[in-house]
């Protein structure tokens, strides 16, 4: 349960080092931030595929206006 709270509060955006007083972690600690790269790993896909998203948004979109 630990794990998937520390990645959770970071995923949902709750600042590090809070993260790190709930937690127990020292400032500077190497297991933290294994959870941190985890949360960030999870953040990245998640713009990329709102990225792709609003690009075929963006492509329907010059299509529909080329096509009137």
């Amino acid at each position: 349960m630990r794990r998937t709270a520390i990645t959770t509060l970071l995923v949902l955006g709750v600042p590090e080092h809070v993260v790190r007083k709930v937690s127990g972690h020292a400032p500077g600690s190497k297991e933290f931030y294994k959870y941190v790269l985890i949360a960030q790993e999870l953040l990245n896909k998640e713009v990329q595929q709102a990225h792709k998203k609003l690009f075929q948004l963006n492509n329907t979109s010059k299509n529909e206006t080329k096509n009137t």
